[in-house]
């Protein structure tokens, strides 16, 4: 049986998480209370140290010199304390084999050369509003957490 968001239109259902019973009409979630269903994707976010400081996990990775992963909420949780004016698609205007990763409007060239803060939150974003995980640079890590220095020093 798949469960999805829907409503519940079967007598007797009970929630899979708390084991009550789910009212008549109500609205359910993967066969549980939207409350329980809440609260165990709560329970997951911070089991994954999404709860924790973005900032002090974003310097914790950064300092293992490995490969850096963070999740999409962690990314844009840096761009917006950064507080840059994200750069979208630069070369956008460039002739189509022009990109970078597979993203339309980044020039190899351009990300060689090494981006700026705006530029690797525009990179960044670019990535995530079509769904996709960006590539995670140490250099660029080290920008955007550059220009979070900045803004909360001055």
């Amino acid at each position: 049986m798949i469960w999805v968001l829907s409503q519940c239109w079967e007598e007797g259902l009970t929630c899979r998480a708390c084991g009550l019973p789910i009212p008549l009409a109500a609205d359910m979630l993967y066969g549980k209370h939207l409350e329980c269903a809440r609260g165990a994707a709560q329970g997951k976010r911070s089991a994954a140290g999404e709860a924790e400081d973005v900032l002090e996990v974003a310097r914790e990775r950064l300092a293992a010199r490995g490969r850096i992963v963070l999740t999409s909420r962690q990314l844009r949780s840096l761009i917006a304390l950064s507080g840059v004016n994200p750069v979208r698609r630069p070369d956008k205007t460039r002739p189509p084999c022009g990109w970078y990763s597979r993203m339309t409007g980044w020039s190899l060239e351009r990300v060689e050369a090494g981006l700026s803060a705006a530029e690797v939150a525009g990179l960044w974003l670019d990535h995530l509003d079509v769904g996709r995980q960006p590539p995670l640079r140490h250099a660029d890590l080290e920008a955007v957490l550059g220009a979070i220095g900045s803004v909360t020093t001055a």
